[in-house]
């Protein structure tokens, strides 16, 4: 229900949806569904530009889930939830004008998608660093970046982020003339 309210842009009751969770996930004991609340919080937060509030919510599901045994529930996930929590954190990073730091967040994130063959969120963390190239002034190190996205949402059939990234291209070559 956040993610849909967060969509139509109806923010305080996607917070307080979100909110309800990350306290029913801790009265029932369960640190990977608390977690994933409040990285879900962290999201809603990129969503209105509140880059630092984002970037601590994303530390505290990091912390959450740093909470679960080797052998827990929700063990499985924690590689790939912690990569998704790098390049959230990157993007957060990317918004307060901390490019260095972004950029290393979305490299670890990015090499964790592309050793366990995600062609969707490589290419997702692909353009969130051409983003940040672009941000810090250097478009021309963004190009190869969004290109290679490209092709892997190509591949996907995902629409949506390939009219995001044509988009991109078009500033970045704009930016490079």
């Amino acid at each position: 229900l956040a993610l849909a309210l967060t969509e139509v842009r109806h923010y305080e009751e996607a917070e307080s949806e979100l909110r309800a969770a990350a306290e029913a996930e801790r009265r029932a004991g369960h640190l990977r569904g608390r977690a994933t609340a409040v990285e879900t919080l962290g999201l809603l937060r990129l969503r209105q530009w509140r880059y630092q509030e984002a970037y601590d919510h994303f530390d505290e599901a990091a912390a959450l889930l740093a909470g679960i045994p080797e052998d827990g529930e929700g063990a499985a996930d924690l590689p790939r939830a912690r990569a998704l929590l790098e390049r959230h954190r990157g993007r957060a990073l990317r918004g307060l004008g901390d490019w260095d730091d972004a950029r290393e967040r979305l490299a670890r994130a990015l090499r964790f998608f592309r050793d366990s063959a995600e062609p969707y969120n490589t290419a997702r963390t692909l353009t969130d660093l051409a983003e940040t190239h672009l941000d810090a002034g250097d478009p021309a190190a963004a190009l190869p970046l969004i290109d290679e996205a490209a092709a892997l949402l190509q591949e996907e059939g995902a629409a949506f982020p390939l009219g995001l990234l044509r988009a991109l291209r078009e500033r970045c070559v704009a930016e490079t003339e």
